[in-house]
């Protein structure tokens, strides 16, 4: 179409294609961008294209999300909140003045903000250790176990899964947190929250 572009005009191409005049115009102006494009070619945009973020600061907004859950605790809607409280004052008291129901709106505001920044709502779990004395604590056990039946071939060693199951879940635990989606840990450290999940071993 943009080669057309170059040799036909808007008119001709609307009336060939039912492709608006608008769209047209757009692309002829964009023909240069376009085709210096060296990215996915099946996106439907440039860059810059979608709606702009809403929240100021949300670069620096992400960074204290992801310290929190680099750090194991608990990031909720409400320390979301207070962050814009400490660190973009005057936009959330001229954001929640707006209208009686302005807090529910930031609540969907944030969930999507959460959302789009590679976050998921899940239900905590207990530790009590974490997470680099876990991973020091996997090393030391591969290390003892290759050391102990380094003799065994591997079609002699039985894989072990853990399979979490969870009952009775208390009240106070419906509630959930934001995580990051992928392989990081759901875990909240040193806080209480009883999860009835127990491990069991299935060979």
């Amino acid at each position: 179409m943009i080669l057309k572009l170059s040799t036909s005009s808007t008119r001709d191409l609307e009336a060939a294609t039912g492709i608006p005049k608008s769209n047209l115009s757009r692309w002829r102006q964009q023909a240069a961008a376009i085709n210096d494009f060296n990215g996915n070619k099946k996106r439907f945009n440039l860059d810059g294209a979608g709606r702009p973020t809403e929240l100021p600061g949300s670069t620096d907004l992400e960074a204290y999300m992801l310290k929190m859950r680099g750090e194991e605790r608990a990031l909720t809607c409400t320390h979301l909140i207070n962050f814009l409280k400490r660190n973009q004052r005057d936009w959330l008291y001229q954001y929640l003045s707006a209208s009686a129901s302005s807090y529910k709106s930031l609540l969907k505001l944030l969930q999507r903000f959460c959302e789009r920044s590679g976050f998921t709502r899940q239900k905590p779990a207990k530790t009590k250790r974490s997470q680099k004395d876990l991973e020091e604590t996997r090393r030391l056990f591969a290390l003892e176990f290759h050391q102990s039946f380094e003799g065994y071939c591997d079609e002699n060693v039985i894989n072990v899964d853990e399979t979490g199951m969870t009952y009775d879940m208390p009240q106070d635990c419906q509630r959930g947190m934001w995580m990051r989606c992928g392989p990081y840990p759901s875990k909240r450290n040193k806080r209480r929250s009883t999860s009835g999940r127990r491990n069991y071993g299935a060979i």
